[in-house]
């Protein structure tokens, strides 16, 4: 009896749709009327009013519940109107868009119709953004390069912003120009050339200690062969080490290795295959380092599709990029512009609406400098 039992379909058991997809997609849209209610209500009456109210509808899914529904209502309330869009993307994946990492999704997928919102879609978007986060992350963590070129073509060096809490570099410096009418290039010049002298002596002077524990050998390249206990002798040896990355950084045109020769040509593939703006923008995030070298192995025709994609900001920035008048620009995910040019610390914030305003003012500017 108990194998006749067990060899009954659950769906005619419990008389279901045979489709598990049915039932996910049925149970994240009504999941969707449950947090855009409580949210309703939660905005609308007061505390003791909306405590009164669900103990009449007899809440007792626990705070924790609530706080997800609400969580879940607060960050899609562009979608207030139409939570069937939302109804293939099960209440896991819509918590984790909540996170501050993953949250601009939520304003893409405004993009997509009804039909084409799907939860493999919002997954590969998930990646995409992961894969941007983590290119980001090593942007940063690179060696800094402080050379620049103004649209001329010379080169210059410049320093980012000194941010600290006590102010030191800038009071110090401050007091130097005040009381010895020093200019800032020149302290600057004169400090980093005494440290970069108290390096190379510490490198040279650098005596082989041995210990019971551990012997310390520093070679011309400035790695130590064996750990030590000596704080001074680590501190010499990874300045030098970067002070020798930092002059290979600038002083020479190595050919990249051949892990960034494969990352071209896949960005490149990717941008043959684009179809949309959009995923375009998404390429290049993932691969912005190569985005130039990308480009040129696509052909002419190639070339030309994925311009008339672009919108005309992002062209009329490419253009002033060739040209000279900016560095580089940078698209941030809320539609602004990050625009580097020459002689400027900070980037300038510009909106869509205004890059070509914005472009056509420079080059008006730069006629008459010129």
């Amino acid at each position: 009896m108990p194998g006749t039992i067990a060899s009954i379909p659950y769906s005619q058991k419990h008389q279901l749709d045979p489709n598990p997809t049915i039932h996910i997609e049925t149970s994240s849209l009504e999941y969707l009327h449950a947090t855009f209610l409580l949210y309703e209500y939660k905005t609308t009456y007061s505390k003791k009013e909306y405590r009164t109210l669900l103990d009449t509808y007899g809440w007792d899914k626990g705070s924790s519940e609530e706080k997800r529904a609400l969580k879940i209502a607060e960050n899609f309330q562009e979608f207030l109107t139409c939570p069937q869009h939302l109804a293939a993307i099960p209440v896991t994946i819509l918590l984790r868009l909540c996170s501050s990492q993953y949250k601009p999704i939520i304003s893409q997928l405004q993009d997509y119709p009804i039909e084409e919102l799907t939860c493999k879609l919002v997954l590969e978007l998930i990646e995409e953004r992961k894969a941007l986060l983590k290119t980001q992350k090593q942007e940063q963590q690179k060696q800094i390069s402080i050379w620049r070129r103004t649209p001329k073509g010379d080169r210059y060096c410049q320093f980012p912003p000194q941010w600290e809490e006590d102010h030191q570099t800038g009071i110090l410096t401050q007091e130097l120009i005040d009381g010895y009418g020093l200019l800032p290039q020149e302290i600057l010049r004169a400090a980093i050339a005494d440290y970069h002298a108290k390096i190379k002596s510490q490198e040279k002077e650098q005596p082989q200690e041995e210990t019971a524990e551990s012997e310390v050998v520093v070679v011309e390249s400035g790695i130590p062969q064996e750990e030590t206990s000596s704080t001074e002798s680590e501190k010499a040896i990874e300045v030098n080490s970067r002070l020798k990355q930092n002059q290979q950084t600038s002083t020479s045109n190595t050919t990249e290795e051949q892990p960034v020769g494969e990352e071209v040509l896949m960005l490149a593939e990717k941008l043959k295959s684009a179809t949309s703006y959009y995923q375009i923008r998404s390429a290049i995030y993932r691969h912005l380092a190569v985005k130039d070298e990308a480009w040129k192995q696509l052909s002419p025709e190639e070339q030309l599709r994925i311009k008339g994609l672009l919108p005309q900001e992002v062209l009329a920035l490419e253009t002033a990029r060739k040209t000279g008048l900016i560095i580089d620009y940078y698209e941030l995910e809320t539609g602004w512009f990050q625009v580097f040019i020459a002689g400027e610390d900070k980037p300038v914030s510009i909106s869509k609406s205004n890059v070509i305003s914005w472009i056509q003012e420079q080059e008006r500017l730069n006629c008459v400098t010129t």
